[in-house]
């Protein structure tokens, strides 16, 4: 395990900023979160408002709105709304392990930057599947911890300072990709830890993930386009009918690899291919948008 350059003889505060579109899981998420909070900050941050009995359950929470954002908005102000040296940020959708925080900050002990690893929860859908196969194949157990430009956002924790230092780039949502690669060209090392562990509870449904995912894909459009020249707009334009074949191949690598519930994600092709489609369809009509505003 690389070495942080931080050191400190008092245990650093800890805020958890949960980024919430999806208020029916979110007492799962708080609940998991209540008997090892130990004095740490929780402060969630709304895309759509969690309902009145939830929020008298949890009075430890603090509960930010912000209507219709996007999750890496939400994180965005939580951060900014935060006090803590260490910030962790997940999503309402994930209950985090019994030992999750204290692994967080044992891990930050040397650590500046690490992400963990995300298991399917219980009780799945075929969507939460498909969901689940999606977005986090490559941070399924088992791995052994490893220095990777592609921690997960939804499970990850930062040194604030190293957040100060990367202000500059989330002024229109923490989009981690973005974050990491600062990070890395700055020789800071971003580690994923196996013991630090959530699980992915039930979705939203298709329509909801599917939404999110043309939200998303058009404003990652518009931010990585951003840096590209014409040429290479019109080549990702280009390209675009084949990007759903080629990242629903890359999920059944990863799953075929890991040699666990390769059964279920072949049952969930079909809708895995309709969500990196919607995906593909609004990334390239973020290209668009950067060649028209051109």
């Amino acid at each position: 395990m690389p070495s942080s350059t931080s050191s400190s003889s008092a245990e650093p505060a800890v805020s958890v900023v949960i980024g919430s579109n999806a208020p029916q899981a979110l007492e799962a998420c708080l609940a998991a979160l209540e008997p090892q909070r130990d004095g740490a900050e929780v402060l969630v941050c709304e895309g759509r408002t969690a309902p009145r009995d939830v929020r008298g359950r949890f009075p430890w929470a603090r509960f930010v709105e912000r209507p219709n954002a996007l999750v890496p908005e939400l994180w965005r102000d939580g951060i900014a709304a935060s006090n803590g040296d260490i910030v962790v940020l997940t999503i309402s959708q994930m209950i985090p392990a019994e030992n999750w925080l204290e692994s967080i900050r044992s891990a930050h002990r040397t650590l500046d930057v690490v992400g963990g690893a995300i298991e399917p929860g219980r009780r799945l859908r075929l969507v939460d599947w498909a969901e689940y196969f999606c977005r986090y194949a490559r941070d399924m157990l088992p791995f052994s911890g490893r220095d990777t430009l592609d921690l997960p956002g939804d499970n990850a924790a930062y040194k604030r300072t190293l957040l100060e230092r990367t202000s500059d780039l989330f002024g229109d949502g923490f989009w981690e990709p973005v974050i990491h690669r600062r990070l890395k060209d700055d020789g800071v090392a971003l580690w994923q830890d196996p013991k630090v562990l959530v699980r992915q509870g039930r979705s939203a449904g298709w329509r909801a993930f599917a939404g999110q995912r043309l939200r998303h894909g058009r404003a990652y459009g518009h931010q990585r386009g951003e840096d590209f020249t014409r040429g290479r707009l019109l080549l990702g334009i280009a390209a675009s009918p084949i990007i759903p074949f080629v990242m629903t191949a890359r999920v059944l690598q990863l799953v075929i690899r890991k040699r666990r519930h390769r059964l279920r994600a072949l049952v969930a092709v079909p809708v895995i291919f309709s969500f990196n489609a919607a995906w593909a369809f609004a990334e390239t009509r973020g290209y668009m948008d950067v060649l028209r505003r051109r």
